[in-house]
C-alpha cells in the first residue's frame, strides 16, 4: 500500500544560512529565554549577531567550510547561537545532549566521545564548565563582535549531523543537507499553515529533531517567535509550559507522548486560557488514545480546542516529519491485536509512504514496514557506509517501523526488532510499559517490558521504577493489571530505583541495555 502527499511547493529559502539572514529584518521580539521565573528577550536581529560573534570565535579556532563543530550547551540562547554560528560558518553543527547534572565533568565528556569520533570535529562549542578533556579546540564563549563574513553553502551541503536515539542500539549520526532541512520544514509548515501570526513554546531539548526542527527551525523559516524553556523546568514543573503557553497565547507546541500524559496527571491548578492553541503535536514515541483522551478532557474546561491535539509520525533520518494527522480529516481509532490505535494521518506535502512486507507491497489494512521516500531524507549516516545501506535503498528509507495503511491514512503498530511473542501470541511492548507504569504509579516511560528466551521459549520480563517507599505491592499491582487489561502474563518482574533504567537522549528505554541490566542484576539468582 502506498500513500503520497500533495506537491511541494516552493522552498521558502535554498539554504539553512539564508533562513538565518532572514532573522535580521523580522520586526519585534523573536526569542525568549525562560528560566524558571526569569525570562530573556531578544530580536531576531540580536540572536543573528549572537550566531555571527559564535561563528567568529570557532572560526578563529579554526573552523572552516565543510568540518564539523560539536555544540554542547543547555537550552538557552547560547545553544542558538552556537548552533547557527556554526552553519554560518558553513560547517556541520553536531548538537549533542548536555548533561542534566555537572557534579561529574570528566564524566559527562567521557559519555559524548563516541559520538565524538563519529562526528570527527574540528571544534567544540560548549559552557566553561565543560572546556576540559578534549582532543580538539574549544570555544565556550562568542567573539566581542562580528568579523568578516558567513560562509557560502550551497543546498547539498550538510547543514547538521542529526544523531538517532539508539534507543535500538547505538546512536548513528543522521548526515541533514540544507536542501532537506528546508524541504523538511516547508512540508511541516505547509501541512500546519504555519506563518508570522504563530507563537510557539518549546522546552523540548535542542539536540533531539523534534525539538531542534520543529521547535526551533520553523520558527526560524515562518517567522514566528518562540518562547525557549529548558526540558528540566517542564518535568519536575509541567504545569509552567502551560502557564506560559497561556499567558503568550501559544498556537504551536510539541511534545512526546509522555509530556502530556504527565501534563495531565500532575495538573493541580488553572493554566490560564488555552483557547488559542491550535497545533499541539504529539510524537516521538507511541501515541495512545488514552494520554489524547486524558489531556483533552483535563483543559478542555481551560479552552484548549479537541481538535489541536494531534499525532504524529516523524524521524531523525528524515529530518523530522513524515505524516501528522489533520482533524479535518477525522478517522476512526483502528482496532489492532486489541488495541485502538490513533491514525497519525496522512503523509505531508512532497512525501510518499509505502507498507512493505516480505519484498511485497502489502494491501490495505496489512501490516509491514514503513518505508519512506521524500525530499528531506538523510544523506546517510556519516561515516558509515553499512548502517546507511541498511535503511536506503533505492531511494526509501526502511524505517524499521511497523504500520498499517487503512482509509489513506497511516496507523503505527509498533518496531519490527521490539515484538513480544508469548506462547505463539504477538505483542507490542509499548502497550505492557504503560499499563505497567500505570499500574506501579510510575512516571510515563518509567517502565520497560521484553522477551528474553527461556527453556519453554520465550518469557515476558518487566522493569519499573518505583521509590522504595512505594514498592510493597507493585509486583502484584502490575501482573494483575496487565492480565486485566491485555490478557498479558508476566513471567519476572524487576523493580529498580527511579533513573536506573537506560535511556537515550531524549528519554527513551534503551531496550538493549535494559536487558543487560536485567541480566545482571538477576545473574546467579534462583530460576534467572
Amino acid at each position: 500500500m502506498l500513500l503520497s502527499g500533495s506537491p511541494l511547493p516552493p522552498l521558502r529559502f535554498d539554504t539553512l544560512s539564508a533562513a538565518l539572514w532572514h532573522l535580521e529584518g523580522r520586526p519585534g521580539p523573536w526569542l525568549t529565554v525562560v528560566r524558571g521565573r526569569d525570562e530573556r528577550t531578544m530580536t531576531g536581529a540580536q540572536v543573528l549577531d549572537l550566531a555571527r560573534r559564535w561563528r567568529t570565535a570557532a572560526q578563529d579556532a579554526g573552523l572552516k567550510p565543510g568540518d564539523r563543530a560539536i555544540v554542547l550547551m543547555p537550552n538557552t540562547d547560547s545553544f542558538v547561537g552556537a548552533f547557527m554560528g556554526a552553519v554560518l560558518a558553513g560547517a556541520a553543527a553536531v548538537p549533542l545532549a548536555y548533561p542534566g547534572s555537572l557534579s561529574n565533568r570528566a564524566d559527562a565528556v567521557a559519555r559524548v566521545q563516541p559520538l565524538v569520533e563519529t562526528a570527527k570535529p574540528s571544534v567544540v562549542l560548549t559552557t566553561p564548565d565543560l572546556a576540559e578533556g578534549w582532543s580538539v579546540p574549544v570555544v565556550t564563549a562568542p567573539a566581542p563582535e562580528a568579523v568578516g563574513s558567513d560562509a557560502v553553502v550551497s543546498p547539498d551541503d550538510l547543514a547538521f549531523l542529526q544523531f538517532t536515539s539508539g534507543s535500538m542500539g547505538r546512536p548513528k549520526g543522521a548526515a541533514i543537507t540544507h536542501r532537506a532541512v528546508m524541504t523538511c520544514v516547508t512540508s511541516m509548515g505547509t501541512a500546519l499553515s504555519m506563518s508570522g501570526d504563530d507563537v510557539g513554546v518549546s522546552w523540548l531539548p535542542l539536540y533531539h529533531d523534534m525539538g531542534l526542527v520543529g521547535g526551533l527551525l520553523c520558527p526560524v523559516v515562518f517567522g514566528f517567535p518562540l518562547h525557549l524553556m529548558r526540558p528540566g523546568d517542564f518535568i519536575l514543573h509541567p504545569a509552567r509550559w502551560l502557564q506560559r503557553a497561556a499567558a503568550v497565547g501559544v498556537t504551536v507546541a510539541a511534545a512526546p507522548d509522555f509530556a502530556w500524559r504527565l501534563a495531565a496527571r500532575r495538573h493541580r491548578k488553572p493554566p490560564g486560557d488555552l483557547s488559542t492553541w491550535r497545533i499541539a503535536l504529539d510524537g516521538a514515541e507511541p501515541v495512545h488514545r488514552s494520554t489524547l483522551d486524558a489531556f483533552s478532557s483535563t483543559f478542555g474546561p481551560f479552552g484548549f480546542p479537541s481538535t489541536a491535539l494531534r499525532p504524529s509520525y516523524g524521524l531523525a533520518e528524515n529530518t523530522l516529519g513524515v505524516c501528522i494527522h489533520d482533524p479535518d480529516s477525522p478517522a476512526a481509532d483502528l482496532v489492532w491485536d486489541g488495541r485502538a490505535l490513533p491514525s497519525v494521518g496522512a503523509p505531508l506535502p512532497g512525501v510518499k509512504v509505502r507498507i512493505m512486507a516480505e519484498g511485497r507491497l502489502v494491501g490495505e489494512d496489512e501490516q509491514g514496514e514503513i518505508q519512506v521516500q521524500s525530499g528531506s531524507l538523510m544523506q546517510g549516516y556519516f561515516q558509515n557506509a553499512a548502517a546507511t545501506s541498511a535503511v536506503l535503498r533505492q531511494g526509501w528509507l526502511c524505517t524499521g517501523d511497523l504500520g498499517v495503511i487503512s482509509g489513506g491514512q497511516l496507523f503505527v503498530t509498533g518496531r519490527i526488532k521490539d515484538l513480544v511473542i508469548q506462547n505463539g501470541v504477538k505483542f507490542h511492548p509499548y502497550d505492557i510499559e504503560r499499563v505497567a507504569a500505570d499500574a506501579a504509579q510510575a512516571t510515563p516511560n518509567g517502565a520497560t517490558a521484553f522477551a528474553r528466551p527461556s527453556g519453554s521459549g520465550e518469557e515476558l520480563v518487566v522493569v519499573v521504577e518505583v521509590p522504595a517507599r512505594r514498592r510493597q505491592g507493585v509486583e502484584r499491582r502490575v501482573k494483575g493489571a496487565l492480565v486485566e487489561n491485555l490478557g498479558v502474563r508476566v513471567d519476572q518482574i524487576l523493580v529498580v530505583a527511579p533513573g536506573a533504567l537506560p535511556r537515550t537522549t531524549s528519554g527513551k528505554i534503551r531496550r538493549p541495555a535494559a536487558i543487560a541490566m536485567f541480566r545482571d542484576a538477576t545473574a546467579g539468582a534462583p530460576n534467572a
